[in-house]
C-alpha cells in the first residue's frame, strides 16, 4: 500500500454523507472495508494527505487502519491532549432521524402481506416490477448462477427492468461441489455486481453436487477479496448442522439470510439475529409477480425501515 504523510492526532468526526471506509490506504483505489451512514461518529488517529478528491487531499485515519475522506465529514473535534490543526471549512452535518427498533417479529404470522424483499429465478413469472414496487416490494434478489457454468437466462433483462422500476437489486449464487475459484468467476461474470448490488451465497442441500462447508467458507473469502465487502449467506438447516453449538466469527461476520419455514425463526448462535428471514413459499400476493407454475413465491421478512434496508443492502 502507498505511504502517505500524516499528522498524529486523537479526535472524532461525524460523517455528513454516506461514505466508504477504505482499508489500508487513503485512496479510492483501496478496498472498501464497509459503508458508513451520515451522522456516524468516527474515531480519528491521524490526518493524512492522500488521493485528492474534488480538490481535497485530506483523509482521516480511523480505527481498524481504515481511512475516510475528510470531505465526507464534519469538523474534527480533538479528544486528547495533542493540539489539533484548524480544520478546513466543511459542510454542516446533516441531521439523521433515529433508527427504527430492530426487534424481530415473534412469528411469521406477523409479517406483512406484501413482503419487502422477494427472491426469484427464471422459473418465476414476472409481469411488472413497477406494480410490485407500488404494492410495497423494495428489493429483488435474483438467481444469477449455479456452480461453475450455470447461468440464469432471465437475470440480465430482469435486472434492467427492476432497477428501472426503482427496486433494489441483488444476485445470488447456488453453490455446488465444483472448484470454488471457477464458481466465483462464473458468478461475478454473470452478476456484474455494482456498488449497490447485494451479493449472496445460497448454501443449501444439493442431492448430487453438494458444496462442502470448507467450500462455502472459501467462496465467501474469495468474494470478500474480489469486492472488498462480505456476501450475504443464505442457509437454514445445513449451516446449523455444520456449526452445531459453536460460535464461528467468520460466518457470523456475514449477514444471515435465514431459510426457515416454521412459525418462529431459530438462529444459530454465531448470529444475534437474522438479517433476512425466508419464512415461506406460498401463493403470491404480490401484484406483477405471479410466481412459479403453482403460483407461488418465496416470502422474506426484513426487520427495519426502508431507509435501513437501503443503507444495509449492499454493505
Amino acid at each position: 500500500m502507498p505511504q502517505h504523510p500524516q499528522i498524529l492526532i486523537s479526535g472524532q468526526v461525524v460523517t455528513t454523507s454516506k461514505v466508504n471506509l477504505r482499508q489500508g490506504a487513503a485512496t479510492t483505489d483501496a478496498p472498501v472495508l464497509r459503508k458508513v451512514l451520515a451522522g456516524t461518529t468516527l474515531n480519528v488517529h491521524a490526518i493524512v494527505a492522500g488521493l485528492s478528491v474534488d480538490g481535497n487531499p485530506l483523509w482521516y485515519k480511523t480505527d481498524e487502519n481504515a481511512f475516510v475522506w475528510a470531505g465526507g465529514c464534519g469538523p474534527l473535534t480533538p479528544t486528547g491532549t495533542t493540539p489539533a490543526p484548524t480544520p478546513l471549512p466543511t459542510p454542516t452535518p446533516v441531521p439523521v432521524a433515529p433508527a427504527a427498533p430492530r426487534t424481530p417479529i415473534a412469528t411469521s404470522a406477523e409479517a406483512p402481506r406484501i413482503p419487502v424483499v422477494i427472491d426469484i429465478y427464471h422459473g418465476n413469472a414476472v409481469d411488472s416490477f413497477a406494480q410490485a414496487r407500488a404494492a410495497g416490494v423494495r428489493g429483488i434478489i435474483h438467481k444469477a448462477t449455479t456452480g461453475q457454468t450455470g447461468k440464469d437466462k432471465a437475470y440480465t433483462d430482469r435486472r434492467r427492468d427492476a432497477e428501472a422500476a426503482g427496486l433494489l437489486w441483488g444476485a445470488y449464487h447456488w453453490g455446488t461441489s465444483a472448484p470454488v475459484a471457477a464458481q466465483v468467476d462464473n458468478f461475478l461474470m454473470k452478476a456484474q455486481p455494482g456498488e449497490n448490488t447485494l451479493v449472496a451465497l445460497d448454501y443449501e442441500l444439493d442431492a448430487k453436487f453438494q458444496m462442502s462447508f470448507d467450500q462455502a467458507r472459501e467462496f465467501l473469502e474469495r468474494i470478500h477479496e474480489k469486492l472488498g465487502r462480505r456476501a450475504v449467506l443464505y442457509s437454514g438447516h445445513l449451516i446449523k448442522e455444520k456449526l452445531g453449538n459453536s460460535v464461528d466469527p467468520f460466518f457470523g461476520a456475514h449477514r444471515l439470510w435465514l431459510a426457515e419455514y416454521n412459525p418462529t425463526a431459530k438462529v444459530q448462535k454465531s448470529w444475534p439475529s437474522y438479517w433476512l428471514w425466508q419464512y415461506a413459499e406460498k401463493a403470491s400476493t404480490v401484484p406483477g409477480i405471479p410466481g412459479n407454475v403453482a403460483g407461488s413465491i418465496d416470502y422474506n421478512h426484513f426487520n427495519g425501515s426502508e431507509d435501513q434496508l437501503r443503507a444495509e443492502w449492499a454493505s
